[in-house]
């Protein structure tokens, strides 16, 4: 029986990696311009019931990564909030029991704060804001213009780390960033410490990377402290110092990970106002035959400003496309429908009308126009 034993944790851990990466069991939402958030509650996984947040991040001109530490503890919503980021994550750790500033690595704005410990997994940002990681040597990383001190490595070269038999038995949140061999990152986020999600090990999450492509990936500070925020979302996992499993129990910490990138929101027919008659849904997909029927889509854009508004829908006839308080323009779906100024505190609103020819549509997506 004992010789069995590794072939079944084999065959298991096969299959949780099989079920990790099935992309159509996870909620997709697109928040920003080449930038996703994945999301899946797992009844089992590794130990128990889990709860995993991923935002998957491609390379862009216009998407940069910075760090931020302010010298005093605060929750990591409202260090994204403040800097105007798309997402932000919790970082490194911190002496929560003294003076809650940064253990370990600590490089801001091309100056450094706290020398690295001898092999210490870190992440490094460059002055473009590109994203690296590495184990570091005693000291600074002076190549880096902003750097921040973790760890362990949890995947090295997509080979999975052991970090011992003790902490194959420790399971707790995790917060986690893993590069992919295109350049991609991934922030992952596990919840744990409650009875919807156990939480996870290193190597478990080591395990979590790889199954979603990673080729790299490094432990942040975790427990407590871990949790994914993003603009116009608010806290999107299950943060546990209030000991519920909700957004609300966020922990203040002393660092934090952002994003920039022009956000995207993604108004869905499911959720629009359908006018007059005709209308059904299928495959995604509203529509009326009905001349006048019309598809009011409302949207909270996180930030105010221009964006570039796209009606997406499988319509052959011209429709009726009208921004609130604008203009209607007659086009045939998919089309780029034009650029629009959004105040903020107010929502969006589009509506796509039929013409004599109905209409039918999927979506309206917005999409910041930054840089200009």
């Amino acid at each position: 029986m004992l010789l069995l034993t590794p072939v079944w944790a084999s065959v298991r851990a096969q299959d949780d990696a099989a079920r990790i990466a099935e992309p159509t069991a996870w909620s997709d939402h697109e928040v920003g311009a080449g930038v996703r958030l994945r999301q899946r509650a797992f009844a089992r996984l590794f130990a128990g019931p889990q709860f995993v947040s991923v935002l998957e991040i491609q390379r862009a001109p216009a998407t940069r990564f910075d760090l931020v530490a302010p010298g005093e503890r605060r929750w990591t919503s409202s260090m994204g909030q403040q800097a105007g980021a798309l997402a932000a994550i919790n970082g490194g750790f911190f002496a929560i029991e003294s003076t809650g500033l940064s253990i370990g690595l600590l490089r801001l704005d091309g100056q450094p704060v706290v020398p690295a410990k001898e092999g210490q997994g870190s992440v490094g940002l460059t002055r473009a804001g590109e994203l690296q990681l590495a184990t570091r040597a005693a000291g600074d990383w002076p190549e880096m213009h902003d750097a921040l001190g973790a760890g362990p490595m949890l995947l090295v070269d997509g080979v999975v780390q052991d970090h011992g038999a003790r902490q194959r038995a420790i399971r707790h949140p995790r917060t986690a960033v893993g590069v992919l061999a295109d350049g991609s990152v991934l922030w992952v986020v596990v919840d744990g410490r409650a009875k919807e999600a156990v939480g996870m090990s290193f190597e478990e999450t080591a395990a979590v990377l790889a199954a979603l492509g990673c080729r790299d990936g490094l432990n942040l500070d975790g427990g407590g402290s871990s949790t994914l925020w993003l603009a116009g979302r608010g806290v999107c996992n299950h943060p546990c110092d209030d000991k519920r499993f909700d957004a609300a129990g966020e922990r203040r910490v002393a660092n934090a990970l952002l994003l920039f990138a022009p956000a995207v929101v993604v108004a869905d027919d499911r959720d629009a106002e359908r006018r007059g008659d005709g209308w059904q849904s299928r495959d995604g997909v509203s529509s009326s035959t009905m001349a006048g029927a019309r598809a009011v889509f409302r949207a909270e854009l996180p930030f105010a400003g221009r964006y570039r508004v796209r009606v997406l829908g499988p319509s052959a006839a011209p429709v009726r496309v009208e921004l609130y308080g604008g203009a209607a323009r007659e086009c045939v779906l998919p089309a780029e429908f034009g650029e629009a100024t959004f105040p903020a505190g107010l929502p969006a609103f589009v509506t796509v009308a039929a013409t004599t020819g109905g209409v039918a549509v999927d979506a309206v997506r917005f999409e910041q126009i930054v840089g200009r």
